[in-house]
Protein backbone atom coordinates (compact mmCIF):
# COMPACT_ATOMS: atom_id res chain seq x y z
CA UNK A 1 0.00 0.00 0.00
CA UNK A 2 2.09 3.49 -1.47
CA UNK A 3 -0.22 6.13 -1.31
CA UNK A 4 2.01 9.31 -1.09
CA UNK A 5 -0.32 12.35 -1.37
CA UNK A 6 -2.60 13.42 1.04
CA UNK A 7 -6.25 14.00 -0.35
CA UNK A 8 -7.25 17.24 -1.74
CA UNK A 9 -9.91 18.32 0.90
CA UNK A 10 -8.07 17.33 3.78
CA UNK A 11 -5.60 20.61 4.33
CA UNK A 12 -5.37 21.18 8.02
CA UNK A 13 -2.31 23.52 9.26
CA UNK A 14 0.28 21.53 10.06
CA UNK A 15 2.75 23.06 12.73
CA UNK A 16 6.76 22.06 12.00
CA UNK A 17 8.43 22.45 15.40
CA UNK A 18 12.09 22.77 14.56
CA UNK A 19 14.71 23.64 18.20
CA UNK A 20 18.03 24.94 17.36
CA UNK A 21 20.74 25.35 18.84
CA UNK A 22 24.78 25.82 17.14
CA UNK A 23 23.62 24.25 14.07
CA UNK A 24 25.02 26.81 11.66
CA UNK A 25 26.18 24.61 8.91
CA UNK A 26 22.85 22.45 9.31
CA UNK A 27 20.42 24.78 9.61
CA UNK A 28 19.85 26.03 5.88
CA UNK A 29 19.46 22.42 4.34
CA UNK A 30 16.94 21.43 7.48
CA UNK A 31 14.61 24.65 6.59
CA UNK A 32 15.03 23.95 3.06
CA UNK A 33 13.63 20.72 2.90
CA UNK A 34 10.47 21.90 4.77
CA UNK A 35 10.07 25.23 2.81
CA UNK A 36 10.56 22.86 -0.59
CA UNK A 37 7.41 20.24 1.22
CA UNK A 38 4.73 18.90 -1.57
CA UNK A 39 2.23 19.59 1.41
CA UNK A 40 2.13 23.30 1.32
CA UNK A 41 -0.54 24.37 4.62
CA UNK A 42 2.00 24.59 6.82
CA UNK A 43 3.28 27.22 9.60
CA UNK A 44 7.52 26.64 10.25
CA UNK A 45 8.56 27.63 14.07
CA UNK A 46 11.92 27.34 15.01
CA UNK A 47 13.27 28.31 18.06
CA UNK A 48 16.43 29.24 18.71
CA UNK A 49 17.33 28.29 21.98
CA UNK A 50 19.69 31.10 22.88
CA UNK A 51 23.17 30.10 20.31
CA UNK A 52 26.05 31.79 20.25
CA UNK A 53 26.67 30.90 16.67
CA UNK A 54 24.75 32.76 13.62
CA UNK A 55 21.96 29.89 14.13
CA UNK A 56 19.40 32.51 14.79
CA UNK A 57 20.67 34.90 11.94
CA UNK A 58 20.23 32.42 9.54
CA UNK A 59 16.20 31.34 10.79
CA UNK A 60 16.01 35.02 10.43
CA UNK A 61 17.30 35.64 7.16
CA UNK A 62 14.96 32.73 5.79
CA UNK A 63 11.70 34.08 7.77
CA UNK A 64 12.11 37.57 5.77
CA UNK A 65 11.42 34.97 2.39
CA UNK A 66 9.06 33.30 3.04
CA UNK A 67 5.64 34.39 5.47
CA UNK A 68 4.99 30.56 7.01
CA UNK A 69 8.43 30.65 8.69
CA UNK A 70 8.40 32.52 12.62
CA UNK A 71 11.28 32.72 14.40
CA UNK A 72 11.65 32.95 18.28
CA UNK A 73 14.86 33.86 20.08
CA UNK A 74 15.36 32.65 23.84
CA UNK A 75 17.55 31.96 26.12
CA UNK A 76 19.55 28.41 26.02
CA UNK A 77 17.22 25.97 28.56
CA UNK A 78 17.87 23.43 26.48
CA UNK A 79 15.89 21.04 24.00
CA UNK A 80 12.71 20.45 25.90
CA UNK A 81 12.27 23.69 26.62
CA UNK A 82 12.32 25.00 22.98
CA UNK A 83 10.21 22.42 21.63
CA UNK A 84 7.26 23.35 24.73
CA UNK A 85 8.23 26.68 23.58
CA UNK A 86 7.71 26.04 19.59
CA UNK A 87 4.69 24.22 20.88
CA UNK A 88 3.06 27.10 22.62
CA UNK A 89 3.13 29.55 19.71
CA UNK A 90 1.78 26.45 17.28
CA UNK A 91 -1.62 27.17 15.66
CA UNK A 92 -2.24 23.79 13.58
CA UNK A 93 -4.40 21.34 14.10
CA UNK A 94 -0.91 18.82 13.70
CA UNK A 95 2.42 18.73 15.05
CA UNK A 96 5.58 17.66 14.05
CA UNK A 97 9.11 18.40 14.72
CA UNK A 98 12.55 17.93 13.16
CA UNK A 99 15.72 18.16 14.79
CA UNK A 100 18.09 21.03 13.03
CA UNK A 101 20.65 19.40 11.88
CA UNK A 102 18.45 16.36 9.94
CA UNK A 103 16.45 17.27 7.04
CA UNK A 104 13.34 15.47 5.25
CA UNK A 105 11.85 14.23 2.01
CA UNK A 106 9.52 16.43 -0.11
CA UNK A 107 6.64 13.95 0.91
CA UNK A 108 7.74 14.34 4.96
CA UNK A 109 4.43 16.42 5.65
CA UNK A 110 1.94 14.43 3.20
CA UNK A 111 2.71 11.28 4.02
CA UNK A 112 2.65 11.53 7.50
CA UNK A 113 -1.07 13.04 7.15
CA UNK A 114 -1.76 10.01 4.75
CA UNK A 115 -1.04 7.64 7.29
CA UNK A 116 -3.01 9.86 10.25
CA UNK A 117 -6.22 9.60 8.03
CA UNK A 118 -6.30 5.70 7.20
CA UNK A 119 -7.84 5.32 11.41
CA UNK A 120 -8.07 8.75 12.26
CA UNK A 121 -5.08 8.27 14.60
CA UNK A 122 -3.97 10.61 16.73
CA UNK A 123 -0.31 9.90 16.05
CA UNK A 124 1.34 8.05 13.39
CA UNK A 125 4.73 7.44 12.11
CA UNK A 126 7.68 6.03 10.30
CA UNK A 127 10.24 4.00 11.86
CA UNK A 128 12.96 3.68 9.18
CA UNK A 129 15.44 6.45 8.43
CA UNK A 130 17.85 7.21 5.55
CA UNK A 131 21.08 7.22 7.83
CA UNK A 132 23.89 6.24 5.70
CA UNK A 133 25.10 7.36 1.80
CA UNK A 134 23.97 4.30 0.10
CA UNK A 135 20.87 3.72 2.03
CA UNK A 136 17.51 2.94 -0.60
CA UNK A 137 13.98 2.78 0.00
CA UNK A 138 12.65 0.04 1.08
CA UNK A 139 8.81 -1.81 0.33
CA UNK A 140 6.75 0.21 1.86
CA UNK A 141 4.50 -1.86 5.21
CA UNK A 142 1.68 -0.14 6.49
CA UNK A 143 -0.17 -1.20 10.32
CA UNK A 144 -2.45 0.52 12.65
CA UNK A 145 -1.37 -0.42 15.87
CA UNK A 146 -2.91 0.14 19.77
CA UNK A 147 -1.23 2.34 22.23
CA UNK A 148 0.09 -0.75 23.98
CA UNK A 149 1.63 -1.95 20.64
CA UNK A 150 3.30 1.49 20.21
CA UNK A 151 4.36 2.16 23.53
CA UNK A 152 5.96 -1.26 23.25
CA UNK A 153 7.81 -0.56 19.97
CA UNK A 154 9.23 2.53 20.55
CA UNK A 155 11.29 1.48 23.41
CA UNK A 156 12.26 -1.51 21.36
CA UNK A 157 16.19 -1.82 20.70
CA UNK A 158 15.74 -1.67 17.00
CA UNK A 159 13.87 1.73 17.48
CA UNK A 160 15.59 4.73 17.09
CA UNK A 161 14.63 7.01 19.58
CA UNK A 162 13.14 10.63 18.82
CA UNK A 163 10.06 13.24 18.79
CA UNK A 164 10.69 13.32 14.84
CA UNK A 165 9.18 11.27 12.00
CA UNK A 166 5.79 11.64 13.86
CA UNK A 167 2.81 13.57 13.45
CA UNK A 168 0.88 14.26 16.38
CA UNK A 169 -2.83 15.77 16.85
CA UNK A 170 -2.20 18.68 18.90
CA UNK A 171 -5.18 18.68 20.68
CA UNK A 172 -5.08 15.40 21.67
CA UNK A 173 -1.49 16.27 23.09
CA UNK A 174 -3.32 18.99 24.90
CA UNK A 175 -6.04 16.87 26.53
CA UNK A 176 -3.88 15.16 27.90
CA UNK A 177 -1.05 17.59 28.84
CA UNK A 178 1.07 15.53 27.05
CA UNK A 179 4.42 17.55 27.17
CA UNK A 180 8.38 17.43 27.02
CA UNK A 181 9.88 17.33 30.33
CA UNK A 182 12.21 20.78 30.71
CA UNK A 183 13.74 18.50 33.87
CA UNK A 184 15.81 16.13 31.41
CA UNK A 185 18.94 16.96 29.76
CA UNK A 186 18.60 13.49 27.43
CA UNK A 187 15.53 11.18 27.52
CA UNK A 188 13.10 13.81 27.00
CA UNK A 189 11.94 12.21 23.59
CA UNK A 190 12.06 8.55 25.03
CA UNK A 191 9.68 10.13 27.56
CA UNK A 192 7.32 12.04 25.48
CA UNK A 193 6.66 9.51 22.29
CA UNK A 194 6.19 6.84 24.91
CA UNK A 195 3.84 9.11 27.23
CA UNK A 196 2.30 10.16 24.34
CA UNK A 197 1.32 6.71 22.44
CA UNK A 198 -0.26 5.39 25.69
CA UNK A 199 -2.67 8.04 25.41
CA UNK A 200 -3.01 7.46 21.32
CA UNK A 201 -6.81 5.87 20.24
CA UNK A 202 -4.52 4.35 17.25
CA UNK A 203 -1.14 4.60 16.23
CA UNK A 204 -0.64 4.44 12.04
CA UNK A 205 3.10 3.49 11.42
CA UNK A 206 4.90 2.69 8.20
CA UNK A 207 8.65 1.80 7.72
CA UNK A 208 9.00 4.40 4.53
CA UNK A 209 11.82 6.45 4.89
CA UNK A 210 10.70 10.35 4.97
CA UNK A 211 13.62 11.21 7.38
CA UNK A 212 17.30 12.25 7.13
CA UNK A 213 19.25 11.14 10.48
CA UNK A 214 22.40 12.99 10.76
CA UNK A 215 24.98 10.78 12.80
CA UNK A 216 28.27 12.34 12.65
CA UNK A 217 27.78 15.52 14.10
CA UNK A 218 30.13 16.18 16.44
CA UNK A 219 28.80 19.06 18.53
CA UNK A 220 25.94 16.55 18.62
CA UNK A 221 25.33 15.04 22.11
CA UNK A 222 24.83 11.89 21.17
CA UNK A 223 28.55 11.85 19.73
CA UNK A 224 30.34 12.84 22.79
CA UNK A 225 30.21 11.34 26.72
CA UNK A 226 28.40 12.52 29.18
CA UNK A 227 27.62 11.02 32.08
CA UNK A 228 24.33 13.14 32.79
CA UNK A 229 23.19 11.54 29.50
CA UNK A 230 23.17 8.01 30.61
CA UNK A 231 21.68 8.95 34.22
CA UNK A 232 18.63 11.16 32.90
CA UNK A 233 18.08 8.68 30.76
CA UNK A 234 17.97 6.35 33.72
CA UNK A 235 15.37 8.93 35.53
CA UNK A 236 13.39 9.07 32.18
CA UNK A 237 12.74 5.79 32.15
CA UNK A 238 11.88 5.52 36.18
CA UNK A 239 9.31 8.60 35.13
CA UNK A 240 7.53 6.24 32.22
CA UNK A 241 7.64 3.34 35.03
CA UNK A 242 5.90 5.91 37.94
CA UNK A 243 3.83 7.66 35.53
CA UNK A 244 2.89 4.39 32.89
CA UNK A 245 -0.78 4.66 31.35
CA UNK A 246 -1.52 1.55 30.60
CA UNK A 247 -0.37 -1.57 32.70
CA UNK A 248 0.97 -3.79 30.80
CA UNK A 249 2.78 -6.93 31.94
CA UNK A 250 4.56 -6.68 28.03
CA UNK A 251 5.20 -2.94 28.38
CA UNK A 252 6.96 -3.49 31.68
CA UNK A 253 9.67 -5.79 30.12
CA UNK A 254 10.44 -3.55 27.33
CA UNK A 255 11.09 -0.65 29.59
CA UNK A 256 13.68 -2.79 31.55
CA UNK A 257 15.40 -4.47 28.20
CA UNK A 258 16.01 -0.87 27.49
CA UNK A 259 16.88 -0.06 30.88
CA UNK A 260 19.59 -2.73 30.33
CA UNK A 261 20.53 -1.75 26.63
CA UNK A 262 21.07 1.52 28.49
CA UNK A 263 23.24 0.77 30.90
CA UNK A 264 25.49 -1.59 28.51
CA UNK A 265 25.65 1.72 26.43
CA UNK A 266 27.10 3.52 29.40
CA UNK A 267 29.54 0.66 30.33
CA UNK A 268 30.97 0.52 26.81
CA UNK A 269 31.31 4.02 26.84
CA UNK A 270 32.80 4.03 30.18
CA UNK A 271 35.47 1.73 29.23
CA UNK A 272 35.50 3.16 25.37
CA UNK A 273 37.25 6.78 26.76
CA UNK A 274 38.55 5.06 29.23
CA UNK A 275 36.70 6.61 32.31
CA UNK A 276 36.26 3.34 34.66
CA UNK A 277 38.48 5.06 37.58
CA UNK A 278 36.35 8.06 37.12
CA UNK A 279 32.87 6.74 37.09
CA UNK A 280 33.52 3.50 39.45
CA UNK A 281 30.17 4.14 40.68
CA UNK A 282 28.41 4.17 37.74
CA UNK A 283 30.45 1.87 36.14
CA UNK A 284 30.11 -1.32 39.02
CA UNK A 285 26.50 -0.43 39.29
CA UNK A 286 25.23 -0.72 35.30
CA UNK A 287 27.81 -3.98 35.60
CA UNK A 288 26.24 -5.74 38.38
CA UNK A 289 22.65 -4.48 37.02
CA UNK A 290 23.17 -5.49 33.49
CA UNK A 291 23.35 -9.42 34.41
CA UNK A 292 20.70 -9.06 37.44
CA UNK A 293 18.27 -8.05 35.33
CA UNK A 294 19.37 -9.56 31.94
CA UNK A 295 19.69 -13.04 32.98
CA UNK A 296 15.99 -13.11 33.37
CA UNK A 297 15.30 -12.15 30.13
CA UNK A 298 18.01 -14.72 28.29
CA UNK A 299 14.90 -17.32 28.86
CA UNK A 300 12.31 -15.15 27.66
CA UNK A 301 11.18 -16.00 24.15
CA UNK A 302 10.78 -12.39 23.00
CA UNK A 303 13.47 -10.96 24.04
CA UNK A 304 15.22 -10.49 20.67
CA UNK A 305 18.75 -12.88 20.16
CA UNK A 306 20.61 -9.96 19.83
CA UNK A 307 19.90 -8.36 23.09
CA UNK A 308 20.33 -11.84 24.58
CA UNK A 309 24.26 -11.65 23.26
CA UNK A 310 24.59 -7.98 24.01
CA UNK A 311 23.80 -9.34 27.90
CA UNK A 312 26.38 -11.94 28.01
CA UNK A 313 29.30 -10.53 26.14
CA UNK A 314 29.10 -7.02 27.77
CA UNK A 315 28.71 -9.15 31.22
CA UNK A 316 31.74 -11.17 29.85
CA UNK A 317 34.03 -9.03 28.93
CA UNK A 318 33.49 -5.41 28.58
CA UNK A 319 36.70 -4.28 27.39
CA UNK A 320 36.51 -6.23 24.38
CA UNK A 321 33.12 -6.02 23.14
CA UNK A 322 34.03 -2.02 23.74
CA UNK A 323 36.38 -2.30 21.15
CA UNK A 324 33.92 -3.88 19.02
CA UNK A 325 31.25 -1.47 19.48
CA UNK A 326 33.40 1.46 18.95
CA UNK A 327 34.95 0.18 15.18
CA UNK A 328 30.91 -0.63 14.29
CA UNK A 329 30.57 2.96 15.45
CA UNK A 330 33.28 4.91 13.35
CA UNK A 331 32.57 2.79 10.37
CA UNK A 332 28.55 3.91 11.33
CA UNK A 333 29.95 7.62 10.95
CA UNK A 334 32.20 7.59 7.91
CA UNK A 335 29.04 5.71 5.92
CA UNK A 336 26.48 8.63 7.80
CA UNK A 337 24.33 10.79 5.57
Amino acid sequence: MTINKVEEKFEPLVSVIIPAYNVEKYLGACIESVILQSYKNLEIIIVDDGSPDTSGKIADSYALKDARIKVIHKENNGVAAARNTGFDLSKGEFVTYIDSDDWVSKDYISHLLFLQQIKNADMSMTTEFYTRKNDVQIKEKINTISAEDAATLLLSPKMTVGTYNKLYRRSWLVDNKIRQNENLFSGEGLNYIVTAAQYANFVTISNKKIYYYRRNVSESATTKFNIKMYTNNELSLNLLTKNRVINSRKLDQMIELFRIHLMINGVLAIQTYSLPSEYPIEYRRWREHIWSLGKCMLFKPSVPLKSKIRIICVSLSPKFWSKLARAKRAKIFKESV
